[in-house]
């Protein structure tokens, strides 16, 4: 399953701590923006590690699973975005 780690951090250490635990597990969409293709569990997982560094009154955390039917009509739109989604089939 694909889910969007969305964050919006205050604090510069730690949001470089929630992005180097991102990049283990997704791709960067945008600067505060990662898709991660991982089974519910791990998600949890990651989720769970995440909210241990936020502080919930200051941060936010957005997590949201996307079916592969919505991620077919997501369109990306200006020149400064940085996924390139690549189809390809393993035969």
């Amino acid at each position: 399953m694909k889910y969007l780690f969305c964050y919006d951090i205050t604090n510069t250490h730690k949001r470089n701590q929630i992005s180097t635990v991102l990049e283990q597990f997704g791709i960067r969409i945008q600067k505060s923006v990662f898709q991660c293709d991982v089974p519910a569990e791990k998600a949890e997982e990651i989720k769970t590690a995440l909210l241990t560094l936020i502080e919930k009154k200051e941060d936010s955390l957005f997590f949201c699973p996307i079916c592969d039917a919505c991620l077919e009509k997501v369109r990306i739109i200006g020149d400064k975005t940085m996924l390139q989604t690549v189809r390809f089939e393993i035969l």
